[in-house]
């Protein structure tokens, strides 16, 4: 397994989850930062960046360590950028998520949002269609036949992958529960391929009747036909525990949140039962996909590594510069 990071200026590191080594830093083309990572689960040498601005995708070939193909948003009079991508576990899909506005004598003009689809085998646009704005991240179900796309303060949006067509509406923000006013989430730093297909995220919960916020965690499993968008409530919300999300691991069954702390809590007991204060402010928690070691990272110029059980910290992997924090710019591939 190794361990995929964008950092700035616009370089993709690859890093070897044996040794917690860097053995390649690879510089990307035209300017950065280097963003989101999707990387492609049938051919496990390409992986695909978000850079320029955001303005475009570029393909990497991991294995030649160098940029192989670009992917411009933008068109003569519209400027376009994207927060979020995905490649289905087919590997022959790309999906960008797009949010264009047209430029107009002394303005610019907001369009509506959209999600282009890329065939992977031809690298042609073969699909456009409408999508919600506000977008963080996408996720493609275990068979390809499903798009699932989160978004800030908003339920989660089913398409149908190949017609682009809107299927299902998951409720997530506002779930007509009895005592729950809202849930907030966001669904970021979630490696779900690398994971068993299980998207899952950090949420608050907000009483209606008390207004307490409560942190939770919610999952939904992509390797079912309708999955059921799972929450639980695990502690009181507070300035101690806060974080911008966290993830469930199908490995170990446990919960783990970073930031200005990591901690792991039971979901079953929801007992927190291990801590380790953090050197440095780390969004986002990644369990390697084996189980046995914790990734932190995300904003910094490190990735801290701890041992999943303990928390114990085991090494710092320099990355010689910051990361941009902005989503998925943490991936595992296995090669």
């Amino acid at each position: 397994w190794y361990l995929l990071a964008s950092v700035h200026p616009n370089n993709l590191v690859v890093i070897d989850t044996e040794t917690d080594k860097v053995v390649k830093n690879i510089a990307l083309e035209g300017r950065g930062p280097a963003m989101n990572i999707a990387p492609n689960p049938a051919h496990p040498q390409f992986a695909y960046v978000v850079n320029n601005l955001a303005q475009s995708v570029v393909m990497v070939d991991l294995d030649e360590g160098k940029q192989v193909m670009s992917f411009p948003l933008a068109s003569e009079g519209e400027l376009v950028r994207t927060m979020a991508i995905d490649v289905n576990a087919q590997g022959t899909r790309l999906f960008v998520h797009e949010m264009p506005v047209k430029q107009e004598p002394g303005r610019f003009v907001a369009k509506d949002n959209r999600i282009k689809v890329f065939d992977l085998k031809t690298n042609k646009v073969v699909k456009t269609f409408p999508a919600p704005r506000q977008v963080m991240s996408m996720a493609s179900s275990k068979d390809g036949k499903r798009l699932y796309v989160f978004s800030i303060g908003q339920d989660i949006f089913v398409y149908d992958a190949e017609r682009g067509t809107e299927i299902d509406r998951i409720p997530l923000a506002n779930r007509n529960i009895t005592g729950i006013a809202r849930t907030d989430g966001l669904p970021v730093w979630s490696p779900y391929q690398e994971n068993d297909f299980l998207v899952s995220f950090g949420i608050i919960t907000s009483d209606a009747l008390t207004g307490q916020v409560t942190l939770g965690i919610a999952s939904l499993d992509l390797k079912q036909p309708a999955p059921e968008l799972k929450t639980t409530e695990l502690q009181p919300f507070s300035a101690e525990n806060y974080n911008l999300t966290g993830f469930l691991s199908p490995k170990t069954n446990k919960v783990y949140y970073s930031y200005n702390n990591l901690w792991k809590v039971d979901p079953t007991t929801r007992r927190v039962e291990q801590t380790q204060e953090l050197s440095n402010t780390y969004f986002a928690p990644l369990l390697h996909p084996d189980g046995k070691k914790l990734y932190a990272g995300a904003n910094w110029h490190d990735i801290a590594v701890f041992d999943a059980d303990t928390l114990a910290p085991i090494t710092k992997i320099p990355l010689g510069h910051a990361q941009s924090g902005a989503g998925n710019d943490l991936r595992f591939v296995n090669r």
